[in-house]
């Protein structure tokens, strides 16, 4: 069935009470109750820029910028070269925010007044990878999603959290330290997922709260160093890290230990794509989310650059060097600074903020794309999974009016994406049990870059370059051809260079804390245990698709996804007000039908 535009005039329909719906209202309503379709409403409390911004913030300051500069050191055993990758990540941030604000724009598409149309919706890369990607059937979405479920789920940054946090305890046993850090891990992450269940506003205050404190812990770092260059303290390293004469000696050239340490960079710096994955519920889209990704990656760039030029300042590249622990080059400035008394408490705190932020911040972002990928139709209890609900409403439908008209005192939350995201926190926090949960930590951090930044950032760059040399995609872009390419080329190459370079082993002349950055683990861990996650996405794919079609009442059926997307112009704006996502196992495959109504608002 060819896709229709229906247009109607919001401010010409009452809606008086449960008899006297809009048809798209009733349609609505209709789909809530229904057990094969999944029915989404955007927001009524839209996010500003700053609130934007904040999330921006709150992903991407965490621990990396704690603890990759331990790594990064002791990878390129140079400070010249360690400095340059920070540079490079810098360059790596600008060129992804420049190619999430061109995807952000431009998909997904709908035809709209006869026209192929860009609308906003929740999902960020998966969106993006299945325009890219659209043979097989389910083939990326169900790889994307997978991976994504299992390892976006904040279980790293818990475990950090509780890390840090047991230590300032002053446990002195290590398997009653390490098991209160991973309870204070379930803890932080079931808090999280709690306070987002029950009031997504509140959430979001809580939020903006935490990063303007991360912001201002940040700006400690320079500030600190600025006093050591006044000879506050005698720990001014600056002429000595800094001169180009010393600071690239005695570096190694291995592969491995490049990678590590690009890799942790990357980490560090990754978590732009926050605003891609919650663009449906930001007030103004079109004028907001360029603003604010811009702003937020402005901000971070000079942040982290200040900061690892203050750690160079301060900390000498000997101390960095002999440093056992990952937040070794942090806790030496710290202490440096501040004292062996007072120094590490203060970064335990820090850590904490930055950690429990992290956690908070994700865990809305995240469930917005899990609640999407339930969408898709690809995972079982795609209804729970992809519906919002409001936890305090007793009677779901004994006021079908106000819930209609936007009424209803409780704006409903994604509880069962939130669910979702806390399950799979949960088991991956018991499935590093045997780890300690700094190495653990480490483990988690390496494979999410892996699958997550590096291989689909690789995908969305390659894409996106196809796009502009084999297609007519400069007349959809906001961005010039040659900005285009040049992103997609730099995006490419970034995520390249530790997709390849994971693989090849540490040379026999390497220092030994160079070859176990993750201690007591393989070289090849890292390689082998994100392939075997994508390898499983590969398999969930060939079940839903071969042999899930075979059980049952699904023989010689296919399974089908429509979507009836409802749109209003708002500002100028086309918005989507709520989505009806149809899943239904056919015997013979119909045409896709996309019913596109349109509302036009004061």
């Amino acid at each position: 069935m060819a896709a229709k535009d229906v247009e109607y005039d919001i401010s010409s329909q009452t809606a008086n009470d449960g008899l006297d719906l809009p048809e798209e209202e009733r349609m609505y309503l209709e789909a809530l109750r229904s057990k094969d379709k999944v029915a989404t409403r955007t927001t009524r409390h839209p996010l500003g820029t700053f609130s934007v911004i904040a999330f921006i913030l709150q992903r991407v300051i965490g621990t990396g910028i704690f603890r990759s500069p331990w790594t990064a050191i002791h990878g390129t055993q140079s400070v010249g070269i360690t400095l340059i990758f920070w540079f490079c990540g810098a360059l790596a941030i600008t060129a992804t925010t420049l190619m999430y604000i061109e995807f952000g724009l431009t998909l997904p598409r709908h035809m709209i007044d006869g026209h192929m149309t860009s609308v906003f919706r929740n999902g960020g890369d998966l969106n993006y990878i299945g325009y890219l990607i659209k043979r097989p059937r389910f083939f990326v979405l169900c790889i994307y999603g997978i991976s994504f479920i299992i390892l976006a789920s904040n279980a790293a940054n818990s475990l950090s959290f509780g890390d840090h946090l047991t230590h300032s305890f002053g446990i002195e046993n290590s398997t009653t330290r390490d098991n209160v850090a991973r309870g204070l891990a379930m803890i932080s992450v079931t808090l999280a997922c709690v306070i987002h269940a029950f009031t997504r506003r509140g959430g979001i205050i809580f939020n903006n709260i935490l990063a303007v404190t991360k912001v201002l812990i940040l700006l400690t770092f320079p500030i600190m160093a600025i006093c050591a260059l006044a000879g506050v303290s005698d720990t001014n390293y600056a002429k000595i890290n800094m001169d180009p004469a010393y600071s690239f000696q005695d570096s190694h050239s291995d592969l491995y230990g490049y990678s590590n340490s690009f890799i942790s960079v990357l980490y560090a710096y990754n978590g732009i794509s926050q605003a891609n994955f919650i663009l449906s519920e930001i007030k103004q889209p079109r004028r907001t989310f360029p603003k604010a990704i811009c702003t937020a990656a402005g901000l971070i760039i000079s942040l982290y650059l200040l900061v690892n030029i203050s750690y160079m300042i301060v900390v000498s590249r000997y101390q960095q060097l002999q440093s056992l622990d990952s937040s070794g080059v942090a806790l030496q400035f710290l202490v440096n600074m501040l004292g062996e008394k007072h120094g590490p408490k203060v970064l335990t705190g820090f850590t904490a903020v930055s950690n429990l932020g992290n956690i908070i911040g994700m865990t809305f972002t995240a469930s917005r794309v899990k609640q999407e990928i339930a969408k898709e139709g690809i995972l079982p209890f795609a209804k729970f999974f992809g519906e919002n609900r409001s936890p305090f409403r007793r009677r779901r439908f004994s006021a079908s009016a106000d819930i209609a008209q936007g009424k209803d005192e409780y704006e409903p939350t994604p509880v069962g994406a939130l669910f979702l995201h806390w399950l799979f926190a949960m088991i991956l926090i018991l499935a590093t049990w045997a780890a300690e949960p700094g190495t653990a930590y480490r483990i988690l951090v390496n494979v999410f870059t892996y699958v997550i930044e590096v291989f689909f950032g690789f995908i969305l760059g390659v894409g996106l370059l196809c796009l502009h040399i084999f297609t007519n995609w400069n007349k959809k872009s906001p961005l010039p051809r040659w900005l285009g390419i040049s992103t997609a080329c730099v995006v490419t190459i970034m995520n390249g260079f530790p997709l390849i370079t994971v693989w090849f082993p540490p040379s026999d002349n390497v220092p030994e804390h160079v070859k176990e950055i993750i201690p007591n683990t393989p070289w090849y861990l890292t390689g082998l245990v994100s392939w075997m996650l994508l390898a499983c996405g590969v398999i969930y794919w060939l079940g839903f698709r071969y042999i899930l079609p075979r059980i049952g009442a699904r023989k010689g059926k296919e399974f089908v996804v429509e979507r009836e997307p409802v749109f209003r112009t708002q500002n100028g704006e086309r918005v989507q007000w709520h989505e009806i996502v149809l899943h239904s196992w056919v015997v013979k495959r119909e045409p896709e039908r996309r019913s596109t109504y349109v509302f036009n608002t004061v």
